[in-house]
């Protein structure tokens, strides 16, 4: 376990995720610190960690067409997928960044 610091106010089930992959680059690279709430209402164009029926979660944009909502990486070599059966377990607050 890491203890993070930020800047924003957390609540008591604020976390904080490093960022795995080139999925959401270049806006978002490997290494990054995020912090996630997962008590705020998901909204289309925030950026959400997702949780599909196992244990696997995932780091996205939330976009809406009509009444689908879709979770879309900014690296465009990978799909837009439909969110589906995966529930939106938070939403991004704030990114720390470390170099060591």
């Amino acid at each position: 376990m890491e203890m993070i610091s930020t800047s924003v106010p957390v609540n008591r089930y604020t976390f904080a995720l490093r960022v795995t992959g080139d999925s959401m680059e270049p806006e978002f690279t490997e290494g990054m610190v995020l912090i996630i709430e997962p008590e705020l209402d998901p909204l289309p164009g925030d950026f959400v960690i997702a949780k599909n029926g196992g244990d696997e979660t995932t780091f996205k944009q939330l976009v809406k067409d009509g009444t689908e909502w879709y979770l879309k990486p900014l690296n465009p070599r990978y799909p837009i997928k439909l969110l589906g059966d995966s529930r939106i377990i938070g939403v991004l607050r704030s990114v720390e960044k470390r170099y060591r």
